[in-house]
């Protein structure tokens, strides 16, 4: 057996030579005479773990090179990611299909086994319970990642029963939170790992890095929550939250509802005051560089509000609008906000700012339709009918009282609301640096 320069191990028998990826490479040990390795075979965004045993000779006097060995191996395969991680896990039995459990044993626990991962899992039993479970761990800080085989409602659901301890600033930029594709968006999980597939997860939290990203507060009324995705209010909030009945269609629910209001649109008349903290901020992200803010303190509670909550006055700095015929107002942190739509295509998940999409309702059902069809790509801010920017910190005021908001996905009532972006506040995991070099060699 051998290490090759090109992230792979060759095992060598008499009769074949078996290739194995440093990405695909989970665990290595050895007992008296035997070396056993446990790896992931990759088939069609399938991920499932092998085993292999090999019969060792003269193992009393090569245990201590053996070792050695094992110890490189493991080094180049997991690189600057932490082996056997202790994982806290969350199942939700009513995510998207309601096959977040089944796909969670079938595809992902195996994967967990095989690379010796300490897990203990949860299957939540009603809405909040997540929340209640971690704001209530005494030992939160001591695992390596907070995994939900979810929908993006249970990431959600974690931050902000976080959000409620008094040592919520510490926990939220220590403890990453992932997520295992169980829904209908599964936006972190695209964001962060690039697919849908719960395998293909599985291996990217076993072997993904720390990777620090923004959170934002809402206010609205007396209350504060946290937000790590969007906010979204008008037709496209009404396509998700109005079609919960049809979850049995996936995210095929979406493009149905969209379908039944492509003729009359509504229209969400609201007043609009957004401020961005550095106009030259908002030119460098755009152009894909990262906006070098003043990161919060490494505080123990929730920073302070930068900009009041939504009851205070609108400052005079801030731009202030009225939108008489807004149709969608959609702000986010991701450039996607499910599996198939590139909302935000210039957003960075720790830039510092926010990123905000608005449409006016009377564009008529072709152009609609055509910025739907663009939204899979992001080439829909071509179109001269979508206004996008960058901000710190909005306001949104409805005239109306009834109607769709969502903030990740869930809903929210109709009432003004006030966004401000804590830079760096949370943790996740992404790829590891090693599926970035095997691809661009492929």
């Amino acid at each position: 057996m051998c290490l090759s320069a090109n992230h792979a191990i060759d095992t060598f028998t008499r009769r074949r030579i078996c290739r194995i990826r440093y990405l695909h490479l989970l665990w290595a040990q050895t007992n008296v005479d035997e070396l056993t390795i446990q790896h992931a075979r990759e088939r069609k965004k399938i991920v499932e773990p092998m085993t292999r045993v090999f019969s060792l000779r003269n193992s009393a006097t090569s245990s201590a090179r053996l070792g050695a060995w094992i110890q490189l191996l493991l080094h180049r395969a997991y690189g600057e990611s932490k082996s056997r991680k202790k994982l806290k896990i969350f199942l939700n039995p009513c995510s998207g299909k309601g096959t977040a459990v089944k796909l969670y044993r079938k595809y992902a626990e195996p994967l967990f086994a095989a690379a010796q991962c300490q897990v203990d899992i949860r299957e939540t039993s009603f809405s909040g319970h997540a929340g209640e479970l971690v704001r209530e761990d005494l030992e939160i800080d001591s695992w390596d990642a907070i995994v939900c085989c979810s929908g993006d409602g249970l990431p959600h659901e974690i931050i902000n029963g976080l959000a409620l301890r008094n040592d919520a600033g510490y926990i939220l930029r220590k403890v990453p939170i992932v997520q295992l594709p169980g829904g209908s968006g599964n936006a972190l999980c695209v964001n962060m790992f690039g697919t849908t597939s719960i395998s293909l997860a599985a291996l990217y939290t076993i072997k993904g890095v720390q990777h620090p990203v923004d959170l934002m507060s809402i206010t609205q009324g007396d209350k504060r929550h946290i937000s790590f995705l969007s906010q979204n209010l008008g037709l496209l909030a009404e396509c998700d939250l109005d079609t919960e009945g049809m979850r049995f269609l996936g995210g095929k629910r979406f493009e149905v509802g969209f379908l039944q209001r492509l003729l009359k649109p509504p229209i969400y008349e609201c007043s609009l005051a957004t401020y961005s903290a550095s106009n030259q901020c908002s030119r460098e992200s755009l152009n894909g560089h990262p906006c070098r803010q003043l990161q919060e303190p490494n505080q123990q509670g929730l920073p302070n509000l930068q900009y009041g909550s939504v009851n205070d006055p609108v400052p005079d700095s801030w731009k202030l609008e009225h939108r008489e015929t807004l149709g969608v107002f959609f702000a986010g942190k991701f450039p996607f906000v499910d599996a198939t739509s590139k909302v935000f295509p210039g957003a960075k998940p720790n830039d510092g700012l926010l990123d905000i999409l608005t449409v006016d309702s009377g564009i008529g059902a072709r152009k609609l339709l055509q910025l739907l069809t663009k939204a899979a790509n992001g080439t829909h801010l071509t179109m001269p009918e979508t206004q996008y920017k960058k901000v710190s910190a909005y306001r949104v005021v409805p005239s109306r009282a009834s109607g769709a908001f969502s903030v990740d996905g869930e809903r929210f009532p109709i009432k003004p609301f006030q966004v401000e972006v804590h830079p760096q506040l949370g943790m996740t995991l992404t790829t590891p640096s090693i599926v970035a070099r095997q691809d661009a060699n492929n």
